[in-house]
Parts: C-alpha cells; structure tokens; sequence
C-alpha cells in the first residue's frame, strides 16, 4: 500500500502523529511519501520533522505551504500538490489539518489521481476563533470541502461529534481514530532532580508546567492568571512553559506585569520535552479546545497528574478519572485543584496511576496504528472493488483558477537531507 501524507502542519502534535504513523506503519507493508514545507512558518524552533522523516528513509516531496490564508502561495501550493499527483500513483492520500485539507483534497480530485482520500482535521479551525464571520468562513470551507473525501478521521468522539453536528458530513463518514503514542521511558528520581537543576528550580519547590505551542488556542493567559493565584498560597512553587509560539513575548511582558516572572520559565520548543514534563509535579493544559491533546497523553505516559480545563477532545481523555477536570474560564477552580493536589502527595499518585492505567488500555501507538490500518485497508479495497464512496463534483474547480500544471521544478527527495 502506498500512501501520500500531505501536512502543512509539521510541528507539536500533527508531526508526532505522522512521525508515529509513517514509522509504525512500515513493517505493516505500507509505503509512505509525505508532501510538506521543508521549514514551516512560524515553526518557533521546531524544525525537526524533515529530519525525521529523511533519518528512517521516507520520500519526501517539497511544497511551499503556509499555514495563513494567501491566496498567490496557496494557489502555488495547490499546483505543486497537483503536479505531484499527476506524476505519481499512490493508493491513498491522507491530509493532516486544515490547509493542508482544504488543499489537497482540490488537488487529488483535480489532478485526476485515482486515490482514496481521507482527511484528518487535528482540531477544528472554525472553533479557534470568536468573531462569528471568521468562524462561518472556516466552517463553510470544511462543508464544501467535505464532499472531496471518503472519510474525516476524527482524533477524538468529541470532535466526531462537533463534526457531524456542524453538518460537515454525514455520520458513515466520519471515523473515531484517537491519538496514541509510543510510550516515553520514565525518568530516575535522579534524572528528574539533574532537570531541575537544569531549569534552575529548587528540589523541592512544587513544579506545575506544560508543553504546548504558545498560541491562543492553549490559552496562556490562564496559565498565568492560575499560577498567580496558587502563587499566593504556595509562594514557593514554579511554573515552566515548554513550546515556542507567537505569543512568547506577549505571556512573558504579562508574567512581569503580574509580578510572578520570578516563577515562570517560558523555555521555548524542546526535543527534550518529554524529559522536561517527566520533572513536573503537576501537567497542566489550559486550552480552549483540542482535538485530542497528545501532550497529556505524554504526561500519563510519564506519570504525572494532570489538570486541565473542561473542553472538546481533553475531556475526552480525562472524564473517567484518568486527571482532574476543571472550567475553562474558573483560573480559581484551576488553581484550588493545583494546591491541593500539592498539599496531598497520595492524591498526585491515584490520579498518576489512573493516566497510565488510561494510556495502557486507549492511549498507545500500537492501538492507534491498528485503527488507522484497518480505515485505510477498508478505504482501498472499496476503490479496488470499484465501490468507494461517491464524492459530489466540486463547486469550483482549481483547474479554472491555475494554469496548466507544469513539470515538476524539484524532484522528490528520497531519504536523503535537504
């Protein structure tokens, strides 16, 4: 089976699911090429996807995408993804995230490629803004692009059921795949101390953090205006914020504004993320919605407990128990749970023992892998069988908007750095 992956998004959350699929899914006899930026916009240090992919031998295939709204580059895009399917056959495309999306399934349905497509959201767009025009321009993307594809996979029920809410497709369309993760070695009592130190922050100061993207989305502002409150019951505790973002400055100017800057730490993106969580007394996320998250399912991983706001795809993960839900906009309710996880030691480790009892039974690599396998074999047979899903012609077509797709200007790479 051979299965182009088109991703605009190749950094966080999105890179560590196709970096676990196109792995995983090797010695399964699938073949991956993956078509994406070779640095994206706004990586905010997290560059390492194409160095991934080329270090285990995956094609790659360059395209200029950008994740805002362009319509000179993203018509660019839309004709390098459609001369890239013109030029070679794959089994199945899978698009990861919204340009990416909205992109490629324009480019295989008017390349004329053959292939099944799904198409993976990783949260939704149009739940990412307040201002109404925005969120019914986005939305109504999503519905008219809906039609291009055999299947949505949806990472979490929550999202599956936004989805079909939304009248984005039809319930038969739509696929629960939740994220999974290949389990990160736990850190000694040692390990944990020598990152303390690394970070500055004493042995035994209670030590909250996260590891996200600081965007609005994660919401920092909360982060902080909680770690304000528990600071004045717990002046001692520190706070880390692992992820680079375009607000980075912004949460920094507002921690010295509240006066707490001495206990933050905004460390920007790491390779080492994992290791830095593993030192964490308590994970936080402090979202406004998710898809589903995999920086908790990391901490679960890790056995840290976690706390988190009450919204679409962290809920999913943490309503039987496996951490502590709390309201999105009560920082007070966020703060109180936090302190008194930290005032009882016992409670931090049945809400530890719970996230990884949650991890072993819905939250591993190997269950997420055989779920996708069994979506994309099905996919396949259907179209060799010549009984996929019909899909509706579309509104407009790309090839109206682009001249004709010339020769390609780069050739793939084939598993070697670019």
């Amino acid at each position: 089976m051979r299965i182009l992956h088109i991703v605009e998004a190749t950094i966080a959350g999105v890179r560590t699911h196709v970096q676990t699929l196109v792995g995983g899914l090797a010695p399964h006899g699938v073949q991956s090429v993956v078509a994406c930026p070779l640095r994206r916009q706004n990586s905010h240090g997290d560059e390492q996807f194409v160095n991934y992919l080329t270090s285990v031998g995956i094609p790659i295939w360059p395209v200029a995408m950008q994740r805002s709204i362009s319509p000179r580059a993203d018509a660019a895009a839309l004709q390098r993804l459609i001369t890239i399917l013109r030029h070679e056959s794959f089994d199945l495309v899978h698009l990861h995230s919204s340009k990416a999306g909205f992109l490629g399934r324009l480019a295989v349905r008017t390349s004329g490629n053959p292939a099944a497509v799904v198409y993976s959201p990783h949260g939704l767009a149009f739940l990412g803004t307040t201002q109404h025009a925005h969120k019914q321009f986005y939305l109504r993307l999503e519905q008219l692009a809906s039609p291009l594809c055999e299947r949505i996979i949806a990472v979490s029920p929550g999202e599956r059921d936004v989805i079909i809410a939304a009248g984005i497709a039809r319930p038969e369309r739509v696929v629960c795949v939740p994220n999974g993760i290949v389990a990160p070695p736990r850190l000694t009592d040692a390990e944990r101390a020598a990152t303390r130190v690394m970070l500055g922050i004493p042995a035994n100061a209670p030590l909250i953090g996260t590891a996200a993207r600081l965007a609005p989305q994660k919401n920092p502002g909360r982060f902080l205006a909680a770690a304000a409150q528990v600071l004045r019951v717990l002046p001692e505790a520190h706070f880390v914020w692992c992820g680079g973002g375009d607000l980075a400055e912004v949460a920094r100017t507002e921690a010295a504004r509240q006066g707490i800057a001495h206990a933050c730490h905004f460390i920007g993106h790491r390779e080492d993320a994992r290791r830095i969580m593993a030192a964490y007394d308590i994970f936080w996320l402090t979202s406004d919605y998710e898809g589903l998250p995999i920086a908790p399912l990391e901490a679960m991983a890790l056995g840290v407990p976690i706390v988190a706001t009450d919204v679409l795809g962290t809920r999913d993960l943490l309503c039987t128990g496996a951490g502590l839900l709390v309201p999105a906009e009560d920082t007070a309710a966020l703060a109180q749970a936090t302190v008194r996880l930290m005032q009882y030691p016992e409670r931090r480790v049945q809400l530890a023992r719970a996230g990884f009892r949650y991890f072993l039974a819905q939250g591993s690599a190997e269950q997420m892998l055989e779920a996708m396998l069994h979506v994309y074999e099905s996919l396949v047979l259907e179209r060799g069988k010549g009984i996929a899903m019909p899909y509706h012609r579309a509104l407009f077509s790309a090839s109206t908007l682009l001249p004709a797709a010339q020769g390609l200007p780069a050739s793939g790479i084939r598993g070697e750095n670019p």
